[in-house]
């Protein structure tokens, strides 16, 4: 009888989760291929982290946070040591990393896009500590 409850308890608290993360994630069309995530987590500073879909023509997905996680920790982009460590920390974590101009991004099919972005959001918190 115990178990029971327990996996009832685990239930509830499955939906509830479910739930929170439903009323605090915010899905809004930047354009007619592009939606903005506004994500659960927070960076460093205390920031909403945001990631951006892009439908690509072949029917992929381009994840992408548009630079703001190193733009946060070095807007002029001269810190070589930071870009460094940055570049490190996002393949290391499979995606893809541009040092021009700080953009961290994948390209993701359907069923892994959910999963892609949480992924890149997370990295955007990680990225955000290396200051």
């Amino acid at each position: 009888m115990v178990h029971e409850n327990a996996d009832y308890s685990s239930l509830i608290l499955q939906k509830d989760i479910t739930k929170w993360i439903t009323q605090h994630t915010k899905v809004l069309e930047f354009g007619p291929d592009t939606l903005e995530i506004e994500t659960i987590l927070k960076d460093s500073f205390g920031e909403t982290v945001y990631c951006f879909v892009e439908k690509n023509q072949n029917g992929s997905f381009d994840i992408n946070d548009d630079g703001r996680a190193l733009f946060k920790l070095d807007p002029s982009a001269s810190d070589a040591e930071l870009i460094d460590a940055a570049a490190d920390l996002v393949f290391n974590a499979g995606f893809s990393f541009n040092a021009e101009n700080g953009v961290i991004s994948c390209e993701s099919d359907l069923e892994d896009l959910v999963k892609n972005i949480m992924q890149l959001a997370q990295i955007e918190v990680n990225v955000s500590y290396l200051n």
